[in-house]
C-alpha cells in the first residue's frame, strides 16, 4: 500500500465534511434548478420595403416564470443606417402555456429595411421582474406581394 501525502488526505477529508454539511452527501437528495426563461430568433425573416417594415419570428419558452409576457425587439441593418423597434405580443406565461411561438412586425425609424443581413436583439419580458434576451442574425427576404 503507498503512503498518503497529508496535504491530499486533508484536502479529501475537508471536501467530504463541506458536501455533508450542505446536504450533498451520497443519497441526499438534490433539487433540480428550476428552468429558466428563454427566446430564439428564426435565421430568416421578410423586408417589406414599401411599407417600410420589417417581420421577424421566433420561439419561446417561459421556464418557471408565470406572468404577462411580450417580446420586445430591436432591428438594426447595414450597422445602424436603418433601426426600428417593435413588439410582439404573447400573452401571458400560464401552466398551461409554457412555451411557443412569436411574431414582430418593426416599422424602420428612417429609412427602409430591405433584404439581406441584419441583427435582431429580443428580449422576452414577463411581468413582474423577468427579463432574458438574445443578440441574433437575420437574414431578410423581400416580402412577395399577394394577389
Amino acid at each position: 500500500m503507498h503512503p498518503v501525502r497529508q496535504p491530499v488526505l486533508a484536502a479529501g477529508l475537508t471536501a467530504l465534511a463541506t458536501a455533508a454539511t450542505l446536504g450533498l452527501a451520497p443519497g441526499a437528495a438534490v433539487a433540480a434548478p428550476a428552468a429558466s426563461p428563454s427566446i430564439s430568433v428564426n435565421w430568416f425573416g421578410t423586408a417589406d420595403v414599401r411599407a417600410h417594415t420589417a417581420t421577424v419570428g421566433g420561439r419561446f419558452d417561459c421556464g418557471a416564470e408565470r406572468g404577462l409576457a411580450y417580446i420586445e425587439v430591436h432591428l438594426d441593418q447595414r450597422r445602424g443606417a436603418v433601426t426600428g423597434f417593435g413588439f410582439g405580443v404573447i400573452g401571458a406565461c400560464t401552466d398551461e402555456r409554457t412555451a411557443g411561438t412569436w411574431t414582430a412586425t418593426i416599422p424602420a425609424d428612417q429609412g427602409r429595411f430591405r433584404p439581406g443581413p441584419a441583427t435582431t436583439i429580443a428580449r422576452l419580458v414577463i411581468e413582474p421582474n423577468s427579463l432574458t434576451e438574445t443578440t441574433e442574425p437575420v437574414r431578410l427576404r423581400p416580402r412577395c406581394a399577394h394577389p
